[in-house]
């Protein structure tokens, strides 16, 4: 029997990889889209789009639509913003989609709400930082809680950096910072030999369509990391030499205090011109700075499942 879900955000990177996931395993997707609408995702088969805004109670309440699973992707991924902005995007909807009849609820949220300092092999029993200084990860964990609180039935899962064909958030903005400076720029002791968490988008869509398969993992939460580490250094150099070949660069290391200083300007300069994006900001110092590193292990259980059935 065929199943439904309805896709929040199938319109953005991780949204449309995981709508490919979900249409490759059979089931018939319900594709929501604030704005611009994909092209590819105009010409998938087993896909209804709706085109809509998740933070819209009456909108989302008004869907009339049964499915067998809710997969929230959409929300606000950035460093700066106001409090009332992050709120709207990233917490309050998911209480309007718990509203829609469903068996399950796949939350994506992020594994910033570990909180961003050095980690070594940290798994899902990780205490979530209590005092987030970002309002990002700050509604995410709340999200977290309320699901908790309020759902019997739901997966968070928790991606680290997502990268893959077609990004153009993570990708960009180094490489804008790598066209203006003649230097890979590292601050304090990990001097760029720090691990910098990337997690496959196809990692995270097959996640996402494995738990909503099984029931395995109701209830629990899962953090998406490639198995492979990479430093902060060596992503730089990576991106270095697919895109800028021809320019040699040299690594320096600058003490925490001039990063932190670095990015509360940008991060202030972002704030009073709202529009405008300013790197590094203050948030971004501390996540290039730290070594996140995570266990990819429950991830790699919950794909050799799905793979294998």
């Amino acid at each position: 029997m065929e199943k439904h879900v309805l896709v929040t955000g199938a319109g953005g990177f991780i949204g449309l990889n995981t709508v490919k996931e979900y249409v490759s395993a059979g089931w018939h997707v319900f594709a929501l889209v604030h704005k611009n609408i994909p092209d590819e995702l105009k010409n998938m088969t087993n896909v209804e789009i709706i085109q809509g805004d998740v933070t819209s109670e009456s909108f989302v309440t008004g869907l009339n639509l049964e499915v067998d699973v809710v997969a929230h992707i959409a929300g606000l991924a950035s460093d700066i913003g106001s409090d009332k902005i992050f709120r709207k995007i990233n917490f309050e909807p998911i209480k309007y989609l718990s509203k829609i009849p469903k068996n399950k609820i796949v939350y994506v949220s992020s594994s910033d709400v570990y909180g961003i300092k050095d980690f070594e092999n940290a798994d899902e029993k990780t205490p979530l930082c209590e005092y987030p200084k970002n309002p990002y990860p700050h509604y995410k964990i709340l999200s977290e809680n309320w699901l908790r609180e309020n759902c019997q039935h739901y997966v968070i899962i928790r991606p680290a950096a997502v990268w893959g064909e077609g990004d153009k958030t993570l990708e960009n903005r180094f490489i804008d910072f790598l066209k203006t400076s003649p230097f890979i720029i590292h601050f304090g002791k990990w001097k760029g030999s720090n691990r910098w968490p990337l997690a496959n988008v196809k990692n995270v869509a097959k996640t996402i369509v494995a738990v909503s398969e099984f029931d395995d993992y109701d209830s629990q939460a899962i953090t998406i990391i490639d198995p492979e580490k990479t430093t902060i250094d060596e992503y730089y150099r990576k991106l270095a030499k697919k895109y800028f070949p021809e320019k040699s660069f040299k690594s320096i290391t600058l003490p925490m205090w001039t990063g932190k200083f670095i990015g509360f300007i940008s991060s202030l300069l972002g704030k009073l011109s709202r529009n405008l994006a300013f790197d590094p900001t203050y948030y971004a110092v501390h996540h290039v700075s730290s070594n996140l590193d995570f266990s990819s292990d429950k991830m790699l259980e919950v794909i050799k499942k799905y793979e294998n059935k």
